[in-house]
Parts: structure tokens; C-alpha cells; sequence
């Protein structure tokens, strides 16, 4: 039996375990590599997406069992940047879902829920997701649940942009905090100002009291001053 894990991001491949190392399991990571007949070829039970940047083409979801993860209390926080839109507004922890794949973006049927914490940098977030993600692969494989429809009301994050990460906006001690842990990653644009031809980025932020913060940084020339 083939199982397809599908990651655009090496977060998942880089702390998954060696369970997945073996010749059931086939990983895409590009997106010229999902295709119809490729798929048609090898033919898997089960097309696990971790982490997908990229629009599933219908013909593909049709034809296979295709299952997502994605960190929100759905239906609220549908779409981009779940992890990063759940800490802006002051969540803690958040249900980890494996959905059904349907046409529409994370509105499919729910079939699996986890506890995620949402505490620490996001790399650390990934480190435990990967954890509870490859659980719930193994748990869907063994015996696949009985889905649920999504229902309450409907919300749909944005997708956090590159520009986001300017902490120049940020007036309170909590949203640095936040936005700097949220974005402490190299899958994406780190926290960081500009000043005086100079743009400082932030990594592994700490809070020393409610006033204060401690935080590494690396500041770059900008090539344009």
C-alpha cells in the first residue's frame, strides 16, 4: 500500500520520524511532482497534505483521498497563516484537524481533532505538529473515522505577508512578543525593522517581565542606501 505525504515546506520532512522512511510512504515536495498521472501511476490510498503552498487541482482531489492538516477551530480560521492569525488574537491552543479535501479551501468534512499548544516560537509549534500530525496519519491509515461537517460560523484568515513582519506598527510589549516568536522560523520572514539604512530581524525572543523583552538579532546592510 502507498501513501503520499505531500510538504511544500521542509518543517514536516525535517522532524518526522523514521516511521515514514520506508518504501509505503512516497513524499512530494514540488509542485510539478503532483500530478494526475504520476498519482494514476503509483496509485495511493491516501494523499496527506502537511503543509501545501499550492491550489490542489480538482481532477487530483476527486480522484484520491486527499486529507489536509490545518491548525484553527473550523469553520473559524479558514485559509492562510492559521498558526501566526490564531496568536494575533490571543489563542493558546488550537484544535489540529485532519479535513476531508474538497474543492473548497479547509471546508471539508473534519475527521480527526488534536490539542496543538501554541506556546514557544513557531519552529518549536512545527516540532510538535509533526508529532501529532504523523499520529493521526498512522491513526487514519489503521482505520479511517467516520468524518464530521464543519459547523458554527465561518471565518477566513488572510494570508500574513512578507510586509507584515515590520514591527514598526507595533505599539504593545505582547504583540512584539508575539509577532516575533510567530515568525521565528527559516520557512518564513523573520520579525524586523529598518533604521537609518539598517534592517534589524529578531529571533528567539523571551520575556524578562511584563515590560521587558530579550531577543537576538542580526542586523544587514540594506543594498539599496
Amino acid at each position: 500500500m502507498i501513501y503520499v505525504i505531500c510538504s511544500s515546506k521542509k518543517w514536516f520532512i525535517k522532524y518526522s520520524s523514521n516511521k515514514l522512511r520506508n518504501k509505503n510512504f512516497t513524499f512530494i515536495k514540488k509542485k510539478e511532482k503532483l500530478n494526475l498521472k504520476y498519482l494514476k501511476k503509483i496509485k495511493p490510498k491516501f494523499i496527506f497534505f502537511t503543509h501545501w503552498s499550492y491550489k490542489v487541482p480538482t481532477n487530483i482531489i476527486n480522484s484520491f483521498n486527499c486529507i489536509n492538516f490545518h491548525v484553527a477551530p473550523l469553520p473559524f480560521g479558514r485559509g492562510g497563516s492559521p498558526i501566526q492569525n490564531l496568536i494575533i488574537r490571543g489563542f493558546k491552543k488550537s484544535p489540529l484537524c485532519a479535513i476531508k479535501m474538497i474543492e473548497k479551501l479547509d471546508a471539508g468534512p473534519i475527521i480527526l481533532k488534536k490539542k496543538l499548544d501554541l506556546d514557544g516560537n513557531l519552529e518549536g509549534i512545527f516540532k510538535r505538529m509533526t508529532k501529532i500530525i504523523e499520529m493521526m496519519i498512522f491513526e487514519i491509515i489503521k482505520k479511517l473515522p467516520k468524518s464530521n461537517i464543519q459547523k458554527g460560523k465561518i471565518y477566513n484568515f488572510k494570508r500574513i505577508k512578507p510586509k507584515e513582519s515590520n514591527l514598526v506598527s507595533e505599539k504593545r510589549i505582547i504583540s512584539v512578543f508575539n509577532k516575533i516568536r510567530m515568525l521565528d522560523s527559516d520557512e518564513y520572514p523573520r520579525a524586523f525593522i529598518k533604521l537609518n539604512g539598517l534592517k534589524i530581524i529578531f529571533n528567539d525572543v523571551k520575556k524578562i517581565n511584563k515590560n521587558t523583552l530579550k531577543a537576538k538579532c542580526i542586523i544587514k546592510k540594506l543594498s539599496n542606501t
